[in-house]
């Protein structure tokens, strides 16, 4: 019963191996003889500088924080113009006078700046805190694309000390009718 499993399972997975070669194109992949057992070596080179300027190019859409800045002025004038205004008012309200028309006119000056005040608080204050959570949030964007880019420049020094062009991935097939087994082995060079 295990040798039927077996040559069944040998029979599927080589006509999965038949399929995939034609199904994925293998076939237009790069081969290499070698001679002493009859396998091929697939070769295929990954170049990183490729994927690290794509990772540059992703986070550097987000990295802009100019306009927010701009924003946290803003805003932060706005909430400037409103607290002047609102120490104005709680100042006018509490100076005391002797004179009830002088009193009454500062009570009229404090209500006054105390709703110009207002308007300025709940302008400014959202304003505000939008801008500086998305400066923090593009800050983030922008550390992370310069990590990106420090990255890149030390893999181009590495690959030129080195003398590497990408990174190479082999697999080789393999299938030893004597012994009745397959597989494959995987290498992989930084």
């Amino acid at each position: 019963m295990n040798n039927k499993m077996f040559f069944f399972f040998l029979l599927v997975a080589g006509v999965s191996f038949a399929l995939a070669n034609e199904q994925l194109g293998v076939q237009d992949m790069p081969k290499m003889d070698v001679p002493s057992e009859g396998e091929y070596v697939y070769l295929v080179e990954l170049d990183s500088i490729d994927i690290y300027k794509e990772l540059i190019e992703r986070e550097n859409k987000d990295a802009s924080y100019g306009a927010n800045i701009e924003g946290i002025v803003f805003g932060g004038g706005l909430v400037g113009v409103g607290t002047f205004f609102l120490v104005t008012a709680i100042y006018a309200v509490n100076k005391s006078s002797d004179d009830g028309w002088d009193e009454a006119g500062n009570h009229l000056a404090g209500g006054v700046a105390f709703g110009i005040a207002i308007p300025f608080y709940l302008l400014g204050v959202p304003v505000l805190i939008y801008n500086i959570h998305k400066y923090n949030v593009r800050k983030k964007h922008a550390t992370k694309r310069d990590e990106y880019k420090e990255a890149l420049d030390r893999y181009k020094v590495r690959m030129q000390e080195e003398g590497w062009k990408s990174v190479q991935f082999m697999v080789v097939p393999t299938l030893n009718l004597a012994k009745a087994s397959f597989g494959a082995n995987a290498v992989l060079q930084f």
